[in-house]
């Protein structure tokens, strides 16, 4: 079970038992006054054990709430099976977006390594309890990061910060925003609701921010081109971030640095190596130009690689 959801449960049965505990004297009853002292104790060290253990493998709780929940009893099953397949859709494209540029069309790469499993069925607001499927591992493993970046991508195109949806609508590879898209389709098209719970956070779209994530998501346009630029070069590895000066004159360039990029010129470890940083370097670029409706258009860049001419002058890897 996810940390949070364990210790909301631990702190509901504490209640009930502060509850039974205030109801009655410990000269009206003895015995089961003692007995729920030891029950509240043995609850409070459980609560602090499970407030200090944080998980290091992926998991995530989806409640759902609106027309396809039946009260606690049920929830429809063709919306459930098409909810938690987008939401998977979305982890496996969000994973092999870390690893490199995605295409838009084809088999999506090493989506064996992202599956999820329905591990628990929660009542109330009827939800799924999904976890990766291999064992958990002693770090944080790489598929909870990235289900923690799905999440954010999730509460980002439904917040009501416009500003938090446009960094998605920027820098998100374009399958991964169709996977977003997805979605929200299918909760807003069955009216329902979701809460999504993590270890560190939770949040609740409610239908007029599903509502609103939908129709940000299909309102984007963008039309995507590569160019090529020369200039003064930097990079910032640990936040995945370059900025250009252009030899021309022309305004600074930012934007993110392609993983498998970063990867070529960091040799997979936090430092780029010498001869880059600093340097005239001409680069190939992923210009994403981006119209939301009542938004001034915008540009967002993708660094992809240095051209062929430079690539050469690069160190070789150790």
């Amino acid at each position: 079970m996810l940390k949070r959801l364990e210790r909301d449960a631990i702190r509901a049965d504490l209640a009930s038992i502060e509850a039974l505990l205030s109801a009655t004297t410990e000269d009206e009853d003895p015995v089961g006054w003692l007995q729920f002292n030891q029950r509240r104790e043995m609850l409070a060290e459980e609560l602090a054990a499970a407030g200090s253990a944080v998980s290091a493998y992926a998991g995530v709780g989806l409640f759902f709430g609106g027309r396809p929940v039946v009260g606690s009893h049920g929830i429809i099953a063709d919306f459930a099976t098409k909810a938690v397949a987008e939401f998977q859709n979305l982890v496996s494209n969000a994973f092999a977006a870390a690893e490199g540029v995605v295409g838009a069309r084809g088999p999506v790469p090493q989506r064996d390594r992202t599956k999820l499993l329905i591990t628990d069925v929660a009542r109330g607001s009827f939800g799924f309890i999904l976890e990766q499927a291999d064992e958990p591992q002693m770090v944080d493993s790489q598929m909870k990061q990235v289900v923690g970046t799905a999440i954010d991508l999730v509460y980002r195109v439904g917040s009501p910060d416009q500003e938090a949806f446009e960094s998605v609508a920027e820098n998100v590879e374009r399958r991964v925003f169709a996977s977003l898209t997805s979605f929200f389709k299918v909760l807003d098209d069955a009216g329902a609701t979701v809460r999504v719970v993590e270890d560190q956070r939770e949040f609740t779209l409610d239908r007029n921010l599903v509502t609103l994530g939908r129709e940000r998501v299909e309102a984007v346009e963008w039309v995507e081109r590569e160019e090529t630029v020369t200039g003064i070069l930097y990079l910032l590895p640990s936040s995945r971030r370059f900025e250009m000066h252009p030899a021309d004159g022309a305004d600074d360039i930012r934007g993110i640095i392609a993983p498998d990029f970063l990867q070529s010129v960091t040799g997979g470890g936090s430092e780029v190596r010498p001869g880059i940083i600093g340097t005239r370097r001409t680069v190939r670029l992923r210009v994403r130009d981006i119209q939301t409706r009542g938004q001034a258009s915008k540009s967002s860049y993708v660094l992809l690689s240095l051209t062929d001419q430079d690539q050469t002058l690069l160190p070789p890897a150790s």
